[in-house]
C-alpha cells in the first residue's frame, strides 16, 4: 500500500513538473528551435540597421547644428523642402545621374569588349587577364593619388601626351569643364575589370550550339553578337548593371580625393554634399533629409534595373 502511494505521489510529481512554467518553457524552445536560433540575427541587424534609419529620419526634421545648436528644435518638414531651391544640391543630383550613367556606360561597353577578348585562346591570355583584373583590387585612395599625379598640369603623363600629339595641354582636375570627365576616366578604368569578370562568367557558360548552326547559316559575327550573344548573356548584363549602377551612384572616395567636389562644385555629387553639410558645416538636420533623398534615390534606380532585369527582351 506505501508502494503503491509512493508511485502515485511520483506520477504526480512528475505531472505538476511537466505542467510547470519552465517545463512549457523548453517545450516551447523545443518545438520552435530555427526562431529562437534567428533571434540574435534579427536583433543584431535591427540594432545595425533599422535604428539608425529611424535616427536619420527623426533628425531630419530638427533643425540641429553641433556647435551652434546642440540642442535641435523640431523644423516639421523644412528640411525636405529647402534643398530643391539650393543650386548646389540641384547640381549635385546631376553630377550623380551624369557620372554613373557616364562611367557605368564606359564599364560596360570596355567591359564586353574585354571580356570577348579574353573569351579567346591567345598566347599569354592568363598574364594579360591578371594584369587587366589588378586595378579592381586596389585600393580607391592609392589609385586616386596615382591619377592626381596623372592629372597634373604641368607634369602629368596625360597632357605630356597630348603635347608629344601637337596639342594643348587640359586643366583636368582644376577646371569645372573637365573635373566630371576625369572622375568618369577614373571610375572606368578602375571599375572595368569587375564588369569584365561577371561577363566572361557569362560567356563561358554559354553553349555553343546556337553559334555553331549560326555559322552554318552564314551569319555575321555581328549578327550572331546582337541575336544570339547579347540575348543569352542578358541575366549576367542585368546583374553586373545593377551592381555597378547601385556603387556608382555612391561613389564617394574617389571623388572626394581627387577634386573634393570642386572646383566649385563642378563634381560634387548628392552624398558628397550631403557629407559636407553634416561634417564640415554641420547642418545635421539638412543632411539628414538629403540622405533620406539619396536613399530613395538609389531605391528608385535598383527598383527600374530589377523590372528591367525581369522583362523578357527580344532582338
Amino acid at each position: 500500500m506505501a508502494v503503491t502511494q509512493n508511485v502515485l505521489a511520483s506520477g504526480l510529481d512528475d505531472r505538476r513538473a511537466r505542467e510547470s512554467l519552465g517545463w512549457r518553457v523548453l517545450e516551447w524552445l523545443d518545438l520552435h528551435m530555427p526562431i529562437v536560433f534567428n533571434i540574435p540575427t534579427v536583433v543584431f541587424l535591427f540594432g545595425l540597421v533599422a535604428v539608425p534609419i529611424a535616427l536619420v529620419i527623426a533628425t531630419s526634421f530638427t533643425d540641429w547644428q553641433l556647435v551652434t545648436k546642440p540642442d535641435p528644435d523640431f523644423v516639421g518638414f523644412e528640411n525636405y523642402v529647402k534643398p530643391w531651391g539650393d543650386e548646389r544640391w540641384l547640381g549635385a543630383i546631376w553630377h550623380t545621374f551624369a557620372y554613373a550613367i557616364a562611367s557605368v556606360g564606359g564599364q560596360f561597353v570596355l567591359g564586353l569588349a574585354t571580356a570577348m577578348l579574353f573569351n579567346r585562346s591567345f598566347a599569354g591570355k592568363a598574364f594579360y587577364r591578371s594584369v587587366w583584373m589588378m586595378p579592381m583590387v586596389a585600393m580607391s585612395v592609392a589609385i586616386s593619388l596615382v591619377w592626381i599625379l596623372f592629372f597634373d598640369n604641368a607634369f602629368g603623363i596625360l597632357n605630356y601626351g597630348l603635347e608629344a600629339l601637337g596639342l594643348s595641354g587640359i586643366e583636368w582636375i582644376t577646371s569645372p569643364e573637365w573635373a566630371l570627365v576625369s572622375l568618369i576616366i577614373v571610375g572606368i578604368w578602375h571599375h572595368t575589370p569587375f564588369m569584365t569578370l561577371i561577363l566572361l562568367a557569362g560567356l563561358q557558360s554559354l553553349p555553343q550550339d546556337p553559334f555553331e548552326a549560326a555559322r552554318i547559316d552564314g551569319a555575321s559575327r555581328w549578327q550572331m553578337l546582337v541575336h544570339i550573344t547579347l540575348p543569352l548573356l542578358k541575366t549576367h548584363i542585368m546583374v553586373a548593371l545593377i551592381l555597378r549602377s547601385i556603387f556608382g551612384v555612391k561613389e564617394f572616395d574617389t571623388i572626394l580625393a581627387i577634386t573634393e567636389g570642386g572646383p566649385r562644385y563642378a563634381s560634387e555629387t548628392m552624398n558628397l554634399n550631403i557629407y559636407f553639410n553634416a561634417f564640415e558645416y554641420q547642418y545635421m538636420g539638412e543632411a539628414a533629409a538629403k540622405g533620406v533623398f539619396f536613399f530613395l534615390f538609389i531605391l528608385c534606380v535598383q527598383s527600374i534595373l530589377v523590372k528591367l532585369r525581369k522583362r523578357k527582351w527580344s532582338y
